[in-house]
């Protein structure tokens, strides 16, 4: 109940309804009064139901707004952004060298350039005299 509204009110107001419409009409019009009223609640709730909904739609968009802006500060992703730049700048330089386990060709020793022969054909290697060393 109201707390504007006691017990002692209530039999005032019912009396006067009694008196006023008559007790023939007064089932009629409190049923109407009760339509009445629950039509005033339920316009009531959508008021109140449409503010709700406002603010929840105002919140959403305050909240959608700071979510890109978090993921725009997001620093995993310039961590990532940076490793996945330098992994890239690896793969380039290890393309450009060769794997430093790799094997060397072998070289010769200095001095040794007599030893090596001159032409690799067997049948060419049989036509050519040997080596001469110089002795001047």
């Amino acid at each position: 109940m109201n707390p504007g509204f006691g017990a002692a009110e209530l039999i005032i107001i019912v009396i006067l309804a009694l008196v006023v419409v008559g007790p023939k009409d007064l089932p009629l019009m409190m049923r109407k009064a009760g339509r009445f009223i629950g039509q005033m609640r339920a316009m009531a709730r959508d008021f109140q139901n449409s503010f709700d909904e406002l603010g929840r739609e105002a919140e959403l968009a305050e909240l959608k707004k700071e979510v890109e802006a978090l993921k725009k500060a997001n620093p995993v992703s310039e961590v990532t952004e940076e490793l996945r730049a330098a992994e890239a700048d690896l793969k380039r330089s290890a393309l450009d060298k060769p794997h430093p386990r790799a094997a060397k060709p072998a070289k010769p020793a200095l001095g040794d350039e007599a030893m090596l022969p001159l032409d690799t054909h067997p049948e060419a290697a049989a036509d050519t005299p040997p080596a001469q060393s110089r002795q001047d």
